[in-house]
């Protein structure tokens, strides 16, 4: 299997670096803007690629033909690497959406997840593209699935993420770009059959976690599951949020306005106080190998409450990825968010080869085989405990 990783970033070159690892991937080609040079040696192969040029990634495509592209890069451009891969016949799989505004009047969700607009041209060439397929959204989508194929009637699903850095310091897990477009985005919930639009950080709640976590308290945050699940599993409710014990700072930056998009103007030009805060706040990015870090870790809870033969059941996974100490040990230069999801990414990469579906798919569209073997690589993982409860 030739696996092209278009991204070298935090997830990316992870990504990449597992991926080599695994007897099946033939080669592992990672292009990246950053990139200098071609440079080859083992199973990588190092490429330069501009993806704003639909040329350049065409003309990669048919160079190297791989069997699957996975975008590790930014979202945004999700439309364009889906665009050149159905013209080259080749598979695609990303780890998030872009978040548009669906203008269409008949839309059933006020967002739209923009790889779907592609599902007709993959089937057409018979071409899978697994979409959204990370940690979160990702394995919490396909533990959704495993929770719901167990009720006979599903009505409420809760996913409650852990962000815990283990410092209260202001960092940058990814950059300070993405951190600020996180906490302005508005969070979606599914309420009652219907999506609904909410403001960020609100809804809180104290949700009690296994330990060592126990009760925190919890916030509405944007994320793409919403956006998918509904479309695929019959439920009532479902929404996401999230405990980070850096949620006072982000909750701060949000209440004084410095995350709005909207430009006003500044002298002779016009700027947002978005952009304002990408120029000025300090470029504290997230040291790994501090070790007021290493209890850094992330997880996740999937809560289903329905109706199993008529009775009322609740049903819990709750998943552990290791802590930063633990990650480091592992020579990735990883952090605790960047490792879960590329070893996600890694997991489901390896699955296509045994996904028979065509189209575009989220990870809960996944049949039970393949939902069987994402599980079964993710338990083998040293460090990941997953753990199941009937309540």
């Amino acid at each position: 299997m030739k696996v092209l990783v278009l991204g070298y970033g935090a997830v990316g070159s992870v990504l990449a670096k597992l991926l080599h690892a695994e007897k099946i991937i033939a080669s592992v080609i990672s292009a990246d803007i950053l990139f200098q040079e071609e440079k080859k040696f083992e199973k990588f192969h190092h490429m330069p690629v501009n993806l704003k040029s639909e040329g350049a990634l065409l003309k990669l495509l048919s160079l190297h033909k791989p069997d699957v592209v996975i975008n590790a890069s930014a979202p945004h451009f999700n439309s364009s690497i889906l665009d050149a891969c159905a013209k080259a016949r080749v598979a695609y799989m990303d780890l998030a959406a872009c978040w548009e505004i669906d203008t269409d009047k008949n839309a059933v969700s006020p967002y739209k997840i923009e790889q779907f607009d592609y599902d007709h041209a993959f089937r057409e060439h018979t071409l899978l593209g697994l979409i959204e397929a990370g940690v979160s959204p990702g394995m919490t989508n396909l533990f959704v699935r495993e929770c719901a194929d167990q009720f006979d009637v599903l009505n409420d699903v809760k996913i409650r993420l852990i962000d815990y850095s283990g410092s209260d310091e202001l960092h940058f897990a990814w950059s300070k770009e993405a951190m600020l477009d996180e906490i302005s985005s508005k969070p979606l919930v599914y309420r009652n059959g219907k999506f609904k639009i909410m403001e960020p950080f609100s809804g809180e709640e104290t949700y009690k976690f296994p330990k060592p976590y126990g009760l925190q308290k919890v916030n509405l945050i944007c994320q793409d599951e919403i956006g998918t699940i509904p479309f695929f599993i019959k439920l009532k409710n479902i929404d996401i949020k999230d405990y980070d014990n850096q949620i006072d700072i982000h909750k701060f930056l949000y209440k004084l306005g410095i995350v709005s998009k909207e430009k006003i103007p500044f002298g002779d030009i016009m700027i947002s106080p978005f952009e304002f805060a990408n120029k000025i706040l300090p470029d504290v990015q997230f040291n790994s190998t501090d070790p007021q870090f290493d209890a850094a870790q992330f997880g996740f809870a999937i809560e289903a409450a329905g109706k199993i033969k008529g009775k009322k059941k609740t049903l819990r996974y709750f998943v552990l990825f290791p802590k930063q100490k633990d990650i480091n040990k592992l020579g990735l230069t990883a952090n605790f968010i960047s490792y879960p999801t590329a070893l996600s990414a890694k997991i489901f990469a390896m699955a296509m080869l045994k996904i028979k579906t065509k189209g575009i798919i989220p990870p809960e569209a996944l049949d039970s085989e393949v939902r069987a073997y994402v599980l079964s690589e993710l338990k083998k993982t040293k460090g990941v405990i997953i753990k199941k409860v009937w309540m």
